[in-house]
C-alpha cells in the first residue's frame, strides 16, 4: 500500500488520512478484492493504532462510495459493475469537456509540445506486450492535461471520478487484448492531440467524451458486461 495521499502527493496530516489513503490505494489497486469484509481489529493491528482511526476511514470511504455498510453495520468493499462503469465514465466525459477547454486556453506551446512528446511515448508502448505501460502513461497524458485547469474545484472532481474508474482498471486490460483495440485508442489520442495542437476547442469536446466511452462502445462487440458478471464474487459472511 502507498503511503502518499492520490490527489496531492503530499503525506497524510493524521492517521485517520493514513489509513484512508493505504486503504483507498489498496481498493483501487484490488489489492482488497469487492465484498471482503474490512476487520477494524485486524487493522488497527496492522497500522499499531486504536479503532478510532480506522472507524474514521472506513467511514469516510463509505461516504466515497468505495465501502458499503451493510444491515450488521459491517464494512464491506464494494461491488463493482459495469452499470456503475458507465455511470462513472458517463461523468468523467462530462467533466472532460470542460476540463479540456480550460487548459487548451491555459497551455503554452511549449506545455503542448510536451504533451506531444507524451503521445509519441505511449505509440511506442501500443503492443499486448507493454499494455500496463501503455495505461500508465494514457493515465499521465490525461493528468498532465489536467495540470492546465484553473478551475481548482473541477480538478478535485476529475481526480475523485478517475480515481473510482481506476477500480475498472482490469477490465480495459481485458479489452485492449482484444483485436484492434489497444490501436484504435492509440488513433483516438493522435487525433486528440492534433486538435489541441490546433486549439479545436469544439472538437475536443466531442472527442474527449468519445474517448472516454470506448469503453461502453465496444460492450456488445466484446461482451464486457458478460466480464463482469464472470468477475463477481461472493458476499463475505
Amino acid at each position: 500500500m502507498k503511503e502518499i495521499s492520490r490527489y496531492s502527493g503530499s503525506l497524510p496530516r493524521t492517521m485517520s488520512e493514513f489509513v484512508y489513503d493505504s486503504l483507498k490505494e489498496a481498493i483501487i489497486n484490488n489489492e482488497i478484492k469487492a465484498n471482503k469484509r474490512i476487520n477494524e481489529k485486524e487493522l488497527a493491528d496492522r497500522f499499531h493504532v486504536s479503532r478510532t482511526p480506522i472507524r474514521e476511514a472506513v467511514l469516510r470511504l463509505a461516504t466515497e462510495g468505495f465501502v458499503k455498510i451493510d444491515s450488521y453495520r459491517r464494512a464491506i468493499v464494494k461491488e463493482i459493475s459495469f452499470e456503475e462503469l458507465k455511470d462513472i465514465l458517463e461523468v468523467l466525459g462530462a467533466l472532460d469537456r470542460l476540463a479540456i477547454v480550460q487548459a487548451v486556453d491555459n497551455m503554452t506551446p511549449k506545455e503542448i509540445k510536451k504533451l506531444e512528446m507524451l503521445t509519441k511515448k505511449i505509440e511506442t508502448k501500443c503492443s499486448i506486450g507493454s499494455i500496463e505501460k501503455f495505461i500508465e502513461l494514457n493515465a499521465e497524458f490525461h493528468n498532465e492535461l489536467w495540470k492546465y485547469v484553473s478551475n481548482k474545484f473541477l480538478q478535485e472532481m476529475l481526480y475523485f471520478v478517475r480515481d473510482k474508474k481506476e477500480r475498472y482498471s482490469y477490465a480495459r486490460l481485458y479489452l485492449y487484448e482484444k483485436p484492434g483495440f489497444l490501436e484504435k485508442s492509440m488513433k483516438h489520442h493522435k487525433e486528440l492531440m492534433e486538435a489541441i495542437k490546433l486549439g479545436d476547442k469544439e472538437k475536443l469536446k466531442e472527442m474527449i467524451v468519445h474517448h472516454r466511452n470506448l469503453l461502453l462502445e465496444s460492450e456488445k462487440k466484446m461482451d464486457i458486461k458478460g466480464f463482469f458478471e464472470e468477475k463477481a464474487a461472493p458476499v463475505e459472511s
